[in-house]
């Protein structure tokens, strides 16, 4: 459920603003701000969030788009990293834009709290663990097991191919499966490919070198992305890792050339090396400070990247010591 209690009436009265004046009221994003205070006037705090999202333009940005499901995680995207608005709030926007549309769309459920992270540790000549900071250790890269369910089923190279036959250029993986297998569409020419929510587990190398795949759509339940699963995807152009993936592993998206937006999640601890070496339409990145190990060469050839991170972060300290662009922010302002 969303945080916001009011939900229900306020989407319900501004469609209803949206029959009473026509369709066309969307495209005047003043317009609506101003029948916003008479149409909501009792719900201060949720309409002062909606013309914020309105005077940045995003229900004209998503109108634009032809398919609503771009478009949806376009704004999203901009909500996330532009704006940055916390969670709950970009789905109450888009709940009621969306429900203001007549879109079909329905927002994720929440995930059970992700226990606290611990500082990393690493160990000492003696043995003795050292904590992350000490002046006498390195960072050490975090490590998280992935919660396992009672019964794994692994989709495999070959019913990859099988699956893919000669010429199709969609396949969809079957519900239950658990783990996409190392390799699985390595070099495959498929365009789409669909998970089903089972899918805990992507495999490493599973979609390296699909140079027509161009988006993919995780499932909530992944909590690991195996090293190079996405390397030289080279017509990727958007991806939104889920909440509880813990590490962005080696040369994850490798040679991504046409990777534009990338949303990670604040549970997101460790970026391993070349991770997104080769990313040139990367333009912005947000990384929370729970990022806590970077890779020194995470960033190699992202010329064109610009990390937001929170002030004083390790993040912010890495970005500044290896010559990365960034945009530090006040803690409290990324949501």
């Amino acid at each position: 459920m969303l945080e916001f209690q009011n939900v229900n009436p306020i989407k319900n009265s501004l469609l209803q603003m949206v029959k009473s004046q026509g369709e066309e009221i969307l495209d005047d994003s003043n317009k609506v701000i101003s029948l916003m205070n008479d149409i909501i006037p009792d719900y201060e705090r949720e309409r002062r969030l909606l013309k914020h999202v309105l005077s940045n333009d995003v229900l004209k940005m998503m109108r634009k788009e032809d398919s609503h499901k771009i478009a949806i995680m376009k704004a999203r995207e901009y909500m996330t990293n532009e704006l940055f608005l916390a969670d709950a709030a970009v789905e109450f926007v888009l709940t009621c834009f969306t429900h203001m549309m007549e879109w079909a769309y329905e927002p994720p459920a929440n995930k059970p709290a992700q226990p606290t992270a611990a500082a990393p540790m690493m160990q000492n000549p003696g043995g003795n663990p050292i904590p992350f900071g000490s002046a006498h250790a390195a960072p050490a890269r975090p490590v998280a097991a992935a919660p396992k369910p009672s019964a794994e089923r692994r989709f495999t190279p070959e019913e990859a191919k099988r699956a893919a036959g000669l010429f199709s250029s969609t396949v969809k993986v079957p519900e239950g499966v658990t783990n996409i297998a190392d390799f699985c569409f390595d070099g495959s020419r498929v365009k789409e490919i669909t998970l089903p929510q089972s899918v805990y587990v992507i495999g490493e190398y599973a979609f390296s070198d699909c140079k027509k795949l161009k988006t993919l759509e995780m499932p909530p339940n992944v909590r690991r992305i195996g090293r190079g699963a996405f390397s030289s995807c080279g017509k990727l152009t958007m991806m939104r890792v889920p909440q509880g993936v813990t590490e962005i592993e080696d040369s994850t998206f490798e040679f991504c050339s046409s990777l534009e937006m990338l949303e990670l999640p604040p549970t997101i601890a460790s970026i391993g090396s070349e991770a997104f070496q080769g990313c040139i339409s990367l333009k912005k990145l947000f990384l929370t400070d729970s990022v806590k190990y970077i890779d020194d060469d995470a960033f190699k050839m992202c010329q064109n990247l610009t990390v937001r991170c929170v002030e004083n972060s390790y993040v912010h300290k890495f970005c500044t010591s290896h010559g990365v662009k960034c945009e530090p922010v006040r803690k409290g302002f990324a949501g």
